[in-house]
């Protein structure tokens, strides 16, 4: 048995306070003087018993409390065999983490980062040696589990020839992240595998400019392990001059408005900013004044030229790698929008008189709205890129077949059923086999005054825009009539909307790759309140967004941002302007390392999607490159090894090793809880030993 602090053991003396009280005998006190006895020689009382254990029972007990009680303080624990052989293969492992975000092209200071992992390496001597890079996220150069060869020096040269293929990119710097990553992976290493290397073992060697542009909140949200220190390596540039340029807002006229930061540290505060339509066109230079540690937004004059502004330069600084955006103003949506009924007459007895002006015209999209009534040309839908296709009339057997058509082809339809002649179009639309379409049941329901909508899925994107509480009341909409439809199990659907007679108002039908959305009821005010409520525009143009291919892309990212491309496009191609083109398959959504700053285009297989435009700009967190402090790390509770320290200088690698595991067996077995709990059962036994000693001495002496 050992114990895991022995000094308690000292506590063994008091052993003797127990012995002490039994041996202690007291001599008279009081002495009387008598005038007879005055010249007789004073002899002192002597007593026939000699000092001698009377229990020694009662001893014992005592005795054994105490002793147990020491033992407990001590903490002690019974030593386990792996114990040794666990401490002797006990390593060391370092863990560079290099900074490759823009803001290390500045000057000299991703030479001076390669070069101090060079220094690094060189210095970790028989250490097992992992790499990684960060910038937005964290990357894996030399992974944790990547073992080093036998050889020292193949070893050496490997990783110098690793670090010698790294080089900074484009994207911002997280370096929150990037350290609770790191973290995080040691804790599963050690958890993993308890006979490796422990966290005291492990030393994060951070090379970064550690700019204040850093994002470094995720820290506050994450607890660091005591034992995990961090060494900084900060690299600072020559030259502290620095600004940048951040796009806020830009218009179909590209008329950006624009904001310049200028760095805390900076030396220059007047700088001069230029647009260019290509790299060697620069027009119209403009001076302005930006203090240091501050910016100033800037609205740039609208140009009337016959190619648009691309680019906007700033100039004044030491660092050129922030001072250039590009401009992609957003292109107008066309939108070609079909609807199946009767032309509008100015009559608002008549669907198509609300359904066409349910669509307006904005800056961002043109509109064309179609109306076909029963005596107009057909339409052919293999040439018109249809969005919307809308039917409020009963259709004949060649517009049922294009209708069905285009629903295989993942259009969108709105059937409304506003009598009961539709039925006769929607049976075969809903089920091309006539004994499931004869289960369609569609007929009138009487209502006695009116219907309101219930059960509504405002997790549906039809009804999501009214999840909140101010807009999600349907109480004051109300239909005075509908047709009630009985659907078979046959054909899958979901009902979006019931009346509060319990019958479907509003049923979503996948059919094919499209959707037809169908509405049991009429727009019109004859019918119900639908069309003069608040509720028609939005959920109307909601179900147009239904169309797959109509998920814009923006004209405006940051380098690292996803681009939201189309789940149903199969391949999307990008390609800088006048470039060769990068494929980027839609399931990937990004390419963060092929996507730089500039103007790209973007392809699809799909012929009725058109070509997007858009442009891809550095954050401007990277610009803000004053030099931040040790402190502010410490502060988040980061644990950092202050230069020239090591750990192995106060403690090896082993002794702390074999500490951890003796509070690890210590804290499993816990024996001293048990010797707590004897010690008391001992001190009980010798309470009640006492009192019936006691009572018998007494019962003794009376007799």
């Amino acid at each position: 048995m050992s114990f895991l602090t022995p000094l308690y053991l000292f506590g063994i003396i008091a052993v003797g306070l127990p012995i002490l009280l039994h041996l202690v005998r007291h001599q008279p006190k009081n002495v009387i003087f008598f005038s007879s006895l005055r010249f007789l020689e004073h002899n002192p009382p002597q007593t026939n018993r000699k000092n001698k254990i009377q229990n020694w029972l009662l001893l014992l007990l005592r005795a054994a409390a105490v002793m147990l009680l020491v033992a407990a303080f001590a903490r002690p624990f019974f030593k386990n065999t792996n114990l040794e052989l666990t401490a002797a293969s006990t390593t060391r492992q370092t863990i560079i983490l290099i900074d490759t975000s823009s803001s290390m092209q500045r000057g000299t200071l991703w030479n001076e980062a390669v070069q101090k992992a060079n220094e690094l390496i060189q210095q970790a001597k028989q250490n097992q040696i992992a790499i990684y890079t960060f910038d937005s996220h964290l990357k894996a150069v030399k992974a944790l589990k990547e073992t080093n060869p036998s050889n020292h020096h193949q070893s050496l040269k490997h990783d110098q020839e690793l670090l010698t293929k790294l080089s900074p990119g484009w994207n911002p710097t997280n370096l929150g992240q990037a350290l609770t990553e790191i973290a995080s992976l040691l804790q599963q290493q050690v958890a993993s595998n308890r006979n490796g290397t422990l966290l005291q073992n492990s030393t994060i060697e951070l090379i970064t400019d550690f700019q204040a542009g850093s994002q470094i909140n995720s820290l506050t949200e994450f607890s660091w392990p005591e034992e995990l220190q961090v060494h900084l390596h900060q690299l600072k540039a020559k030259e502290s001059s620095n600004a940048g340029l951040e796009l806020l807002s830009l218009d179909e006229k590209s008329q950006a408005t624009i904001r310049v930061v200028n760095a805390a540290d900076s030396e220059q505060e007047h700088f001069s900013i230029a647009c260019e339509r290509n790299s060697d066109d620069s027009i119209q230079a403009k001076s302005i004044y930006v203090p240091r540690g501050q910016s100033r937004v800037i609205l740039m004059p609208a140009l009337d030229l016959p190619q648009p502004i691309t680019q906007i330069i700033l100039s004044g600084d030491k660092h050129d790698f922030d001072n250039r955006i590009y401009l992609q103003p957003r292109e107008k949506t066309n939108l070609t929008i079909v609807h199946y009924g009767a032309p509008d007459t100015g009559a608002t007895e008549n669907p198509d008189y609300f359904v066409k002006r349910a669509f307006p015209k904005t800056k961002n999209r043109d509109v064309e709205f179609l109306t076909v009534g029963p005596d107009s040309p057909q339409i052919l839908m293999a040439v018109t890129r249809i969005h919307l296709l809308i039917i409020s009339r009963e259709l004949s057997l060649d517009e049922i077949e294009l209708v069905q058509n285009y629903l295989q082809q993942g259009g969108v339809v709105l059937f409304s059923l506003n009598d009961g002649s539709s039925s006769q179009t929607l049976k075969p639309i809903l089920a091309n086999q006539k004994e499931v379409s004869q289960k369609v049941i569609v007929d009138s329901f009487d209502i006695n005054d009116y219907a309101l909508l219930t059960n509504i899925e405002y997790d549906h994107p039809v009804f999501q825009m009214f999840q909140t509480p101010e807009y999600s009341d349907f109480s004051k909409l109300k239909f005075w009539n509908y047709q009630r439809l009985a659907l078979p199990v046959e054909i899958p659907h979901q009902v979006l909307a019931r009346f509060d007679h319990e019958h479907p108002a509003i049923v979503n039908f996948p059919i094919g790759e499209g959707k037809l959305i169908v509405m049991t009821f009429g727009w019109t005010p004859t019918e119900s309140q639908f069309a003069l409520s608040t509720k028609f525009v939005p959920i109307l143009n909601a179900i147009l967004t239904l169309n797959s291919n109509l998920i814009d892309v923006p004209s405006q990212f940051t380098v690292g941002e996803k681009i939201p491309f189309p789940e149903s496009l199969k391949t999307t191609n990008i390609s800088p302007i006048n470039d060769s083109q990068i494929q980027l398959t839609a399931g990937q959504q990004t390419k963060n390392e092929t996507i730089l700053p500039g103007l790209y285009q973007a392809t699809s297989e799909n012929e009725n999607r058109p070509v997007q435009k858009f442009a891809v700009n550095q954050a401007i967190e990277e610009s803000n490159t004053t030099p931040l402090t040790i402190e502010t790390l410490e502060s988040l509770g980061v644990r950092m090894q202050q230069p020239g320290n090591s750990i192995s200088t106060s403690q090896s690698a082993s002794e702390i090793l074999r500490q951890a595991l003796i509070r690890e067996l210590e804290q499993k077995q816990k024996i001293w809880r048990w010797l707590i709990i004897v010690a008391l059962a001992m001190l009980g036994l010798e309470t009640l030993l006492a009192k019936w000693i006691s009572g018998t001495t007494s019962a003794t002496r009376k007799a």
